[in-house]
């Protein structure tokens, strides 16, 4: 169920029947970038060039106010939507890209909204790597994608198998979205990617989809912005200070500068100008650490080594790594103990103490410790071995990548994961560099917990 796709040379006919005012600007092909919206004649800062009605606004209160209207979606919502936004709005799409598949006669169309339409000018594929090929996917081997793009596709599977089960006990969703198997897991996963390629926060209605004004392209220094009103009426002005000439494309910016992992995984590109010198890799428990799985549950919360460059120079942040790196004998301790309701519940005690609630906040808690010093050299050291296997998986990965054919893959692919690499490569052998002067510092016994990987003998600082 792909759907159709309406050719974009009849937007304009849907933007009139639906009162979206293009004032000042025109949806036109950008080179190498698919379609933009450019300028239609000058126009100087705080000028309105996009004006969107707030009842297009696609969010979880559109989606709420759709589901009183049409009682089958309702049912759809109350089984398996209602526990997130996200999970609203991907559900609507679901509806909507079933119902822009049906006839005008079909008695399976359900309620229309201007999105029945919109859904049919929505680009597919989307060069988000959920969307990639098997091979196009072996090009993020090695890279801190790996593991997130797998998660993430066994999220996704999860996700459509939840609703199949659930909806399928519901005799309409059943025989419109199961018994010819109208929906597959490749829509869900297409779904998936409109939403994060394209959802924007607006002020007051959160996350949302904003017809017309998604076609604007990213940059790193944007010459416009949104905003939105109290009547929810979403428009598109030139930035301060900025005036566009006729012709001038008109960007906006996806939000502040991201990590280059994150801008490929949300948007199917890497902005080479803007991305953060930064990276998130997973750090698990030590494998011989008996108190591997109680440190993993009291932790609670993604065990992540946060790597990344500062005017001081590269920085880590790994809560984890602290926990990961102490021992009974050190002073750590696990209880299970009673609360007030007869219930039994595992607690953490440092020095006696009972810190359950201060799990992330070690870094404070061994500060006064006479073996502070032994501590931190224990956590450098793990997440140098840490940065040092991560650096060799993804140099191996892209020589055998490099040595072989690029085959089918698509070229904005190839060209995505080699920036991705080389972005990712620097912050590895940085962070490495760093690291091992930690560890040298350390062995002298010269520690002051706080800041600065590239720390020196005046300045000694540990990022935490």
């Amino acid at each position: 169920m792909s759907g159709t796709q309406l050719p974009l040379e009849t937007f304009p006919a849907w933007t009139v029947l639906h009162d979206v005012n293009f004032t000042k600007v025109s949806l036109c092909e950008m080179e190498n970038k698919g379609f933009g919206l450019v300028t239609s004649g000058e126009s100087l800062e705080g000028d309105v060039l996009l004006e969107i009605p707030g009842e297009l606004v696609l969010s979880a209160e559109a989606v709420d106010d759709y589901a009183k209207v049409d009682h089958h979606f309702k049912q759809l919502l109350e089984a398996c939507g209602s526990q997130s936004r996200r999970r609203k709005i991907l559900l609507y799409l679901l509806n909507h890209l079933v119902l822009s598949t049906r006839s005008a006669t079909s008695s399976q169309r359900g309620a229309s909204t201007p999105w029945t339409e919109y859904i049919k000018y929505l680009p597919r594929p989307i060069p988000v790597p959920t969307m990639w090929s098997d091979e196009e996917q072996d090009l993020l081997r090695g890279s801190s994608l790996e593991s997130a793009l797998r998660a993430k596709l066994a999220v996704l599977g999860s996700e459509f198998e939840e609703i199949r089960e659930t909806s399928s006990e519901i005799p309409y969703w059943n025989a419109l979205l199961w018994e010819k198997d109208t929906a597959r897991l490749q829509d869900w996963i297409l779904i998936d990617a409109w939403y994060r390629s394209r959802c924007l926060e607006l002020p007051r209605a959160g996350d949302s989809m904003v017809p017309a004004l998604d076609m604007a392209n990213h940059a790193h220094k944007p010459t416009a912005f949104y905003e939105e009103d109290y009547d929810g009426v979403v428009r598109l002005r030139v930035k301060p200070g900025h005036s566009l000439a006729m012709g001038e494309e008109v960007t906006i910016s996806y939000g502040e500068a991201k990590p280059a992992a994150e801008m490929l995984f949300s948007y199917g590109f890497v902005d080479a100008d803007s991305s953060k010198y930064e990276m998130t890799l997973q750090l698990d428990p030590l494998p011989d650490d008996p108190l591997g799985k109680a440190k993993t549950h009291i932790f609670g919360k993604p065990r992540t080594l946060k790597l990344f460059k500062t005017e001081r120079g590269f920085e880590w942040d790994c809560a984890f790594g602290i926990l990961a790196c102490l021992n009974e004998e050190d002073g750590l301790d696990f209880r299970v103990l009673q609360d007030n309701q007869g219930d039994r519940q595992l607690k953490l005690f440092w020095q006696d103490e009972d810190v359950t609630e201060r799990a992330e906040d070690f870094g404070s808690l061994i500060q006064n410790h006479p073996l502070c010093a032994v501590f931190t050299l224990r956590v450098v050291s793990v997440l140098k071995e840490k940065v040092a296997s991560q650096l060799e998986s993804l140099q191996s990965a892209a020589n055998a990548i490099d040595a072989r054919s690029s085959g089918d893959r698509e070229a904005y692919c190839v060209r995505s994961a080699q920036l991705l690499r080389e972005i990712e490569t620097a912050v590895l052998e940085g962070s490495q560099n760093a690291l091992e002067k930690q560890v040298r510092l350390a062995e002298m016994r010269r520690y002051d917990l706080g800041g600065s990987l590239e720390s020196s003998e005046a300045n000694d600082d540990i990022g935490v």
